[in-house]
């Protein structure tokens, strides 16, 4: 932004006055700029889960069960960090279960799995379906 100013010291001041004024937000230009090219690098990444996939029906309901076998499972973001090992849990159809734990225990990435947000890295997660 460049501020002319006819009144005071002339129109250099205003100048000088507008880009002295800008120096301090410098620094946080260059945190959005690097944060914009971490979002468009993203937005440029193929998803591994492929939602249109044939022309399957959607089901409106499960009516059978939900079985986790031997799931491991870490986030893409932290990779190194493993939230599930040999996690196996069985959900039979037509009951109400409560996942309970403390915070950071993977209450809501089983959620995460059954909805299909991620994958498991290892192990399976069989929902059965019928239609």
């Amino acid at each position: 932004m460049i501020c002319v100013c006819i009144c005071g010291g002339g129109w250099e001041w205003g100048i000088y006055s507008s880009l002295g004024q800008s120096t301090p937000n410098l620094a946080a230009f260059a945190k959005a700029k690097a944060a914009a090219y971490n979002v468009f690098k993203m937005m440029e990444l193929k998803p591994v889960i492929n939602a249109n996939i044939g022309t399957q029906e959607v089901p409106t309901s499960i009516q059978g069960n939900i079985e986790f076998s031997h799931v491991e499972f870490s986030y893409p973001s932290r990779p190194d960090v493993l939230i599930f090992k040999d996690f196996s849990l069985t959900i039979p159809a037509g009951k109400t279960v409560a996942i309970v734990g403390g915070s950071g225990s993977g209450k809501s990435t089983v959620v995460s799995l059954i909805e299909r947000f991620y994958d498991p890295n290892a192990g399976v997660l069989i929902i059965f379906v019928v239609l």
